[in-house]
């Protein structure tokens, strides 16, 4: 159907840059730059330094990312890696495909790992952690790397939703989701606040070490320079194209993001005192909010979804089958209370740069109209 209001909408983000693109795409290919050229490493060095890291690696999805990420990291068969139910799957399949063990916990008010948990969770093969910075805000990763440098574990960030996204430390400095951990992982598919068109990925660390065994991992294990496997890798590599038309975007996601915060604000105001949906303003100045999506927890959530499509209105919901409930999952007697909870009530409203303030206000009004 063709909706009032698109839950995402690149075909306008397209066409507000499109000769920029275009001459992105041109220039590339008539320089015959297809594979690892300049454009990927300026997009690389643009990265790592928006993070505030040494090195940034890029792969062809955030799901990717991860995957190389934990292997680079050491992560092996044995080990136990403490994360979170309330996930995109890749979050936990990446565990899995390192041959470890996800330990899974469940989540705060914020949707992000209920950080009073973990100690309980710990045993003598936990290795590592895994937080996930859901919809644009981060885990508490002042306590997280608290209990992490305390015990000895490695920090993978899951931030596949959260470039841009920053916390204030206690000691006042303020530091960039991918910037915590021994590495973190982008997602940059194109629904993402920066997207590219199609898959793309991205892995940041300040360990050289774990950002060489990336570099070569991404790349079936290969050195190029001195032609020689040493790894038993992947073909995982940003295709240099991708690289070049996500140049283009990266110079306006500083004020995409900032639009981002003012639909965030246009919402909070005028969903705020409806008593049966939560709005994600949680009240803590430490934490800076990109607002990848706009995330409210809706009593009828399901009848609300009905009538909003009705009216012309794209949403999503992530999701509504806690992931251990998934049969690639089964058997196990996971019960995870507010996971189980959310699933019920989570969902996602429009929410991306290009969208008008007129568009948001008549996506208040539908929410309205339906709890009367």
């Amino acid at each position: 159907m063709e909706y009032k209001v698109r839950f995402a909408n690149p075909k306008k983000q397209y066409q507000d840059h499109r000769e920029e693109f275009i001459k992105a795409f041109d220039d590339t290919l008539s320089r015959g730059a297809i594979v690892n050229k300049e454009d990927l490493w300026k997009f690389e060095e643009d990265i790592a330094k928006f993070v505030g890291v040494k090195y940034a690696i890029g792969v062809n999805s955030g799901t990717s990312a991860l995957d190389v990420a934990f292997q680079a990291a050491g992560i092996k068969e044995g080990d136990e890696v403490i994360t979170v139910a309330h996930t995109f799957l890749a979050s936990i399949s990446c565990v899995y495909l390192a041959h470890a063990k996800p330990v899974l916990l469940d989540v705060g008010e914020d949707f992000n790992m209920d950080v009073k948990l973990i100690e309980k969770a710990l045993t003598p093969k936990t290795k590592a952690i895994e937080p996930v910075h859901l919809n644009g805000r981060l885990c508490d990763m002042e306590v997280i790397m608290d209990i992490a440098k305390r015990k000895g574990l490695l920090v993978i960030e899951d931030a596949a939703q959260s470039l841009g996204a920053s916390m204030k430390m206690a000691d006042g400095s303020v530091k960039s989701a991918g910037s915590f951990g021994s590495a973190g992982c982008f997602s940059l598919y194109w629904a993402k606040a920066l997207g590219g068109f199609g898959g793309s990925g991205m892995i940041t660390t300040d360990d050289s070490e774990i950002a060489q065994k990336a570099k070569l991992m991404r790349y079936n294990g290969e050195n190029r320079e001195d032609r020689k496997f040493y790894y038993h890798g992947h073909n995982f590599l940003m295709d240099n194209v991708h690289a070049a038309l996500l140049n283009v975007k990266f110079k306006y996601f500083p004020q995409w993001l900032q639009r981002r915060r003012e639909i965030a604000e246009l919402y909070h105001s005028g969903l705020g005192g409806i008593p049966q949906v939560k709005v994600p303003r949680f009240g803590d100045p430490r934490f800076s909010d990109i607002y990848t999506n706009y995330v409210i927890r809706a009593e009828k959530r399901d009848e609300l979804v009905k009538h909003l499509v009705e009216q012309g209105i794209e949403t999503m919901i992530s999701w509504d089958i806690p992931m251990y409930r998934q049969p690639v999952m089964q058997p196990n007697d996971i019960f995870l209370p507010e996971t189980e909870k959310i699933c019920k009530e989570v969902l996602s409203l429009p929410m991306y740069p290009e969208l008008t303030d007129e568009e948001v206000r008549y996506v208040i009004e539908q929410v309205r109209n339906f709890y009367g």
